[in-house]
Parts: C-alpha cells; sequence; structure tokens
C-alpha cells in the first residue's frame, strides 16, 4: 500500500471515524450467475461519472479508507479508470471486481488502472474446474481467460485476489481449489459466504447456495485450517469465520455483530447509503449525507462476508486479534 494511503488510513482510525465502502457503478453484468439475480434488472444503470467522482469525494470525506468498486460488472463502466484515479487521488486503498475476467484482456485496461494507482482486481474463483465455472457464471472459457489476465495483471504493480464463493459444488474440497487459485498466480484469496437476499438492488439466491448449516460449517471449519497453513493467503480470518460459525450455530452466542451502517457502506447506482446489500433499510443519499448519518444499531441478521469480516475490525479492544491476524493479509498486500 502506497505510504499516502497508509498516512490516510492511520489518520482516520486514530480519529475514530475509520470506514470502508463498497460503491456499485452499474448493475450491468456479462456473467449470468446461478446465485445472483442482478443481471436480469432492467433498466441498466450507469452511475453519471461527475455525480460518482463527487460520492468518491464524499466518502473520503467521511473518513473512508478503502472502497471497493463493485456493479453488476464495473468494467462495463466507460469510466472506471476515473473512479480509481480519484480513489487514488483521495487516498483511498481501492479494489476493483471482476466477474468476467475477459473485459480485463481489452482496451488496455489492466495498464490503465495501473496508471490510475488500483492496488487491488478481484476476480470470482468458485471452481478449479474450467467448466463447473463455465456453467455457473455462463461464460464460456472464462478459466482460460482468467488465466491470462492473472498473468497479465502479475506483470503490474497491482494486487490479485481470488474472491472464493463457498457453495455446494466446493464446501468439501476448498483447498482443491485454493491450489488452483495460487498456481494460477493469485496473490491472495478471499471466502465468501453464501447468504440469499430479496433485495430490490442486490437479489442474491439460488440451489447452487442452498447448502445446508451443517455443510456451510463444514466448509468454515476447513477454511479456517487452510488459513492456519500460511500456504494460500486467505485473508479472512480465523476470529470472523469463527465468529460465523457461532452465528449459524446460535446467533445470540456471536462475539462481533455487523456494523454495517456504521463502519461498513454499501453505495449503489442511485447513490443511496445502505447498511449492506441485503436490507431494504436507506441511510441517505451520499451526495447529501453527512458525517453523522452513519450511525445503525449492531446487526446479526445474516452471514454476509465482507461486511461481517470487516465489521469484526470495529469492536475495540475485542477486535485486538482479527487485527493481528489481519497484519498477515495487509502484508500479502505490500
Amino acid at each position: 500500500m502506497a505510504q499516502g494511503k497508509k498516512r490516510n488510513f492511520f489518520k482516520n482510525y486514530f480519529k475514530g471515524r475509520l470506514k470502508v465502502a463498497e460503491f456499485a457503478v452499474t448493475n450491468s453484468c456479462i456473467a449470468k450467475c446461478s446465485f445472483c439475480e442482478i443481471w436480469k434488472q432492467q433498466p441498466k444503470v450507469f452511475v453519471d461519472r461527475e455525480k460518482a467522482l463527487e460520492v468518491i469525494d464524499r466518502l473520503a470525506d467521511h473518513g473512508t479508507v478503502h472502497i471497493t468498486i463493485t456493479g453488476g460488472e464495473p468494467l462495463l463502466h466507460p469510466h472506471v479508470v476515473d473512479f480509481v484515479r480519484r480513489a487514488t487521488e483521495r487516498k483511498m486503498h481501492n479494489a476493483v471486481l471482476a466477474a468476467a475476467p475477459q473485459l480485463l484482456l481489452r482496451n488496455d485496461i489492466v495498464k490503465r488502472l495501473e496508471d490510475a494507482g488500483n492496488d487491488l482486481i478481484c476476480i470470482s474463483f468458485d471452481s478449479n474446474d474450467p467448466q463447473i465455472m463455465a456453467e455457473s457464471r455462463q461464460i464460456p472459457n472464462i478459466m482460460e481467460d482468467m488465466a491470462k489476465a492473472v498473468e497479465l495483471i502479475n506483470q503490474t504493480r497491482i494486487k490479485t485476489m481470488a474472491s472464493v464463493l463457498i457453495w455446494n459444488n466446493n464446501y468439501d474440497k476448498l483447498e482443491e481449489v485454493c491450489i488452483s487459485a495460487k498456481n494460477m498466480g493469485f496473490d491472495i484469496i478471499s471466502l465468501n459466504y453464501p447468504t440469499f437476499s430479496q433485495s430490490q438492488i442486490y437479489p442474491l439466491g439460488g440451489e447452487g447456495i442452498s447448502l445446508s448449516r451443517e455443510n456451510l460449517i463444514q466448509g468454515l471449519e476447513s477454511s479456517i485450517k487452510l488459513r492456519k497453513t500460511k500456504k494460500y493467503g486467505i485473508i479472512n480470518t480465523a476470529v470472523s469465520m469463527r465468529n460465523i460459525i457461532r452465528f449459524l450455530k446460535d446467533p445470540a452466542k456471536v462475539h462481533y455483530h455487523c456494523l454495517g451502517g456504521t463502519n461498513v457502506l454499501f453505495v449503489d447506482w442511485f447513490f443511496n447509503v445502505h447498511p449492506c446489500m441485503q436490507l431494504p433499510r436507506i441511510l441517505g443519499n451520499i451526495l447529501t449525507m453527512e458525517e453523522k448519518d452513519y450511525k445503525m444499531s449492531p446487526c446479526n441478521e445474516c452471514n454476509m462476508s465482507w461486511y461481517r469480516d470487516f465489521s469484526a475490525m470495529f469492536h475495540g479492544l475485542k477486535s485486538v486479534p482479527v487485527w493481528f491476524e489481519s497484519l498477515e493479509g495487509f502484508r500479502a498486500l505490500k
């Protein structure tokens, strides 16, 4: 991480206003994933460039130190490089998600993202079987394109992350998936915990993620063991994954509630701020919100990984073990 971004992180941390955010810049997507229906949404929306830049400025003004540019498929947005550049100018660590890796092979996009200061490109990687990946995402030759994209990115300063969804196909063979991802050249791996959502903005579901509670716990316990080996660069902390296991067994016994809406945010393509992708509540519109408006009671409604994992870092002294584990992941991003 660049020195300016590190200083920004510590400045906001010691001021007690640290936040992380996802910003969905479009609902358009090439992938037709079996567990996500965002690609069905109409009409297709692409955020206005100037307003989106203002969104990034306001997030930075309100203490956001990390922003994930997401969608839909953010690489379909013609100004995605501008969004990354503005995040870099505002000293925010930034990631871009990619569901369709073939887009990374076009229009010199990887080089342009590097020049704009992009820190991390995250690519969905749910199976080590090319046919299963192609069927799951409905993208022909996805693994072949992914290998080419990772090789291209690895020639730059940008780091790569395999974003692995735990689902019916892989919960009992996650090490095989991790080995395949590392062999392909990914720097780190993040694990996504399956969840259902009736959200109008981000509907999630499908038979593929209809794991039994026991099977999901098996997958999480396996992931904790894999993380301990330090072979695969898994960034989810064991502390947070154990917290999710507690949630699945008895929600009343979790150690870390979700702080979506306070420290962890989701901004949609209408510039509305949500506690997460799942809850229907809207905190306000980012273009008119003030910093005091980011306040919501701790939540314990679901096991959505991005929000639960980050939230575990904002519980005062209880979060010391989480930060200690997270440092290993931060080192991998140098």
